[in-house]
């Protein structure tokens, strides 16, 4: 599996790791952007403290629950993307792949939301 295996999915689940190595496993949507993945969530989730601390990440295809393994996991780079113009275009990307859902889900501030940016391991692109 590669990243483009995952642009057209619902769900994925997101495995972030601890500074002691402990996975954690969390469902959530994912959109495509610029040869990335992107996923959104709270600036206070613990997901985002793991990435910025570490920026290893393995993600695979779920159910909504996050309850099924539906496809090979693959190992990624996960980071944030800061910058304020790149996140409002991720963050429109996943409101247009959600629609509705996404614009109840996501209301408020991009302000307090992060986005993160999964890519292949070796480089950006």
């Amino acid at each position: 599996m590669n990243l483009k295996d995952f642009t057209g999915v619902e769900y994925i689940n997101l495995i972030t790791y601890k500074r002691d190595k402990t996975p954690i496993t969390t469902p959530v949507w994912v959109a495509d952007f610029s040869n990335s993945l992107v996923i959104t969530t709270s600036l206070n989730a613990g997901k985002v403290k793991r990435v910025r601390n570490n920026g290893q990440a393995t993600i695979y295809i779920t159910n909504q629950s996050g309850s099924k393994k539906l496809s090979e996991s693959i190992d990624l780079k996960a980071s944030l993307i800061e910058d304020v113009d790149l996140k409002k275009q991720a963050a429109d990307v996943i409101r247009k792949k959600y629609g509705m859902m996404a614009k109840m889900i996501m209301k408020g501030p991009d302000e307090n939301r992060a986005i993160i940016r999964l890519e292949e391991k070796g480089g950006e692109k």
